[in-house]
């Protein structure tokens, strides 16, 4: 599961049920991959609708972003980094790009630099979700419990409605013995989700 920064709308089933595209708008358009995070269950492919483009480099940058989101979709890794290495270049505050350097060091278990990445967009924006939400996800992979339930605590401070944070932040509490507030969270994320239902019973957390 995962996030995004403006409005989202769910479109298709991903074919890597791990991974799901996002294009989120700023200022300029700007492209964003973001890594799933769910416990039990798959991911959806969602996608925003970007908002007005710019001129020079931060318009350069814009299409060197949308090229590369091309390229990690045609599973073009190399590419896609080079061409997201020249956007740190032409807009060292682009927290987008520092975001999908994140992801393809992620998607290649690369978790020294993915974590190294996400932190340097989180410098730009402290409360950027979907690094927080992936930065979560890296200290599952560490077995780092109190790490991840942190991490998720605050993309929900960031996002709210996050549904799959709320999900996965239920469900590491569950198992790390607090079973009231992890039931409450999973209850919330269906709430936001229903479709979450079956996964959250299939955990045997109550459900109204």
């Amino acid at each position: 599961m995962e996030t995004t920064a403006t409005s989202r709308r769910t479109t298709r089933r991903s074919r890597n049920r791990n991974l799901r595209p996002l294009i989120i708008a700023a200022v300029v358009v700007v492209v964003v991959i973001i890594l799933a995070i769910v416990f039990f269950g798959g991911s959806d492919s969602d996608n925003t609708t970007p908002a007005s483009g710019a001129t020079g480099a931060a318009n350069s940058a814009d299409a060197l972003l949308t090229k590369a989101l091309t390229e990690i979709s045609s599973g073009k890794m190399p590419q896609a980094k080079a061409d997201l290495e020249r956007v740190v270049k032409l807009d060292a505050q682009n927290k987008y790009a520092y975001f999908n350097l994140g992801y393809i060091a992620q998607k290649q278990k690369k978790n020294a630099e993915a974590e190294r990445q996400y932190k340097l967009a989180l410098a730009i924006d402290a409360r950027y979700d979907p690094a927080l939400y992936n930065l979560g996800r890296l200290r599952v992979d560490a077995n780092d419990a109190a790490g991840a339930i942190s991490l998720y605590r605050q993309a929900i401070a960031a996002k709210p409605n996050d549904a799959k944070a709320h999900f996965n932040l239920g469900l590491l509490l569950r198992q790390t013995g607090n079973v009231p507030e992890g039931n409450t969270e999973v209850q919330a994320a269906v709430k936001i989700t229903p479709s979450l239902r079956s996964a959250a019973q299939g955990q045997g957390v109550p459900l109204s």
